[in-house]
């Protein structure tokens, strides 16, 4: 088992970001974290990532608390912090000092596969600034990858590479949670989905139990949530 949450539930004052949340997520998946915005999504991964306390319930980490496994865990927040005179060569030089599992062979490599140019973050597009972070989080031999929102707001074609490389780079004992609303460009990543609205787990299944049902994730989701 990778990770688990038992009965987490987060309070932002009287306001549920999870409520009562149930989660095992064992080595070798690929899960979406499905749901609108405000639905719970980011509040999950920084919980799993450490940076969240539950105000209930709880959550481990390779059988600890998160903050205690954080260097086997790669988080790839919504917000983007690159610095603005950061190029990809900066952002190596960065990595490689703070976690000592960053390969930059493996990150070269994503750099080509991404297309990413040479130029200072604040040169680049938005979709470019996506794949230098991807490249980043995905270039880390962690085994717990979270991804927030890696398809949001970016051109269609950026969206294919970044789906292509996190295809090609996931390693087989390692669990990868994408969180998204971008249902119908990433639904074939995923071996399960997870469904929460208002803080709350409203369906976990396998993806290919709903296609054998004869439903898309998609589908799945605007029945769900819609």
């Amino acid at each position: 088992m990778i990770a688990a949450m038992r009965n987490v539930t987060k309070l932002y004052g009287r306001n549920y970001g999870v409520r009562n949340l149930n989660l095992t997520l064992p080595a070798g998946e690929v899960v979406g974290l499905l749901g609108v915005n405000g639905s719970g999504k980011t509040t999950v991964l920084k919980l799993l990532a450490g940076l969240l306390v539950p105000t209930s319930g709880e959550v481990s980490v390779l059988g600890a608390p998160p903050r205690h496994n954080r260097a086997r865990i790669a988080f790839l927040g919504e917000t983007d912090a690159l610095y603005r005179w950061m190029n990809p060569r900066d952002a190596e030089r960065l990595m490689s000092g703070l976690y000592p599992d960053f390969r930059p062979a493996r990150y070269r490599d994503l750099l080509d596969q991404l297309r990413v140019p040479g130029v200072k973050a604040g040169a680049m597009s938005k979709g470019e600034r996506m794949r230098l972070r991807l490249a980043m989080s995905l270039a880390r031999d962690a085994l717990l990858y979270l991804f927030d929102e890696p398809l949001g707001g970016i051109d269609l074609v950026s969206r294919e590479r970044i789906i292509r490389s996190l295809v090609a780079e996931w390693r087989t004992d390692a669990t990868v949670i994408v969180a998204t609303h971008a249902v119908a460009e990433s639904e074939g990543l995923f071996d399960r989905v997870v469904f929460l609205d208002r803080g709350e787990l409203v369906l976990d299944a396998r993806a290919e139990d709903l296609r054998a049902q004869g439903k898309s994730v998609r589908a799945t989701f605007l029945e769900v949530l819609g």
